[in-house]
């Protein structure tokens, strides 16, 4: 049986899910599938929102049945390079978090699971697979999804 590609989701993913039963529906699946991940930056965004130190330790305790990836070499120099790409066409300035987790995902051969433009970006100069959630356009916004 070949491996499956792992899904690196992105906060704008999993806040969709409030919102919208495809969302809901494709993490589920994803998860249960064992393909669904996170890493520091996504975990990080999600815990800020926390309200107590009780919050924070059932959040932390729910994600952390989420996949692992963490940051390497290899994404740390990604960084780098994608600001430099995206620079070629006057669009370097993403966001430094976006830019972090794309890079962690291309590292990891993952595909990043979003609903932001940004990732749409980073990929067209990375080459690297995303998908969106659901069909950009479609979702709740909070200032950042579909600019």
């Amino acid at each position: 049986m070949a491996l499956s590609r792992l899904y690196l989701i992105d906060k704008s993913a999993w806040e969709q899910r409030r919102y919208d039963a495809r969302a809901r529906e494709r993490i589920a699946e994803l998860h249960e599938a064992g393909r669904l991940a996170i890493c520091i930056i996504t975990l990080a965004e999600m815990l800020y929102s926390a309200r107590n130190v009780e919050e924070i330790e059932v959040d932390h305790a729910r994600l952390s049945e989420l996949r692992f990836l963490a940051m390497t070499a290899a994404a740390e120099q990604q960084v780098i390079t994608s600001m430099r790409d995206l620079a070629e066409t006057g669009r370097h300035r993403r966001p430094i978090p976006d830019l972090l987790i794309a890079a962690i995902g291309r590292a990891h051969n993952a595909v990043l699971l979003h609903y932001d433009h940004d990732f749409e970006l980073i990929a067209e100069v990375t080459g690297q697979p995303h998908e969106w959630i659901i069909p950009r356009g479609t979702g709740h916004t909070s200032g950042s999804g579909t600019r």
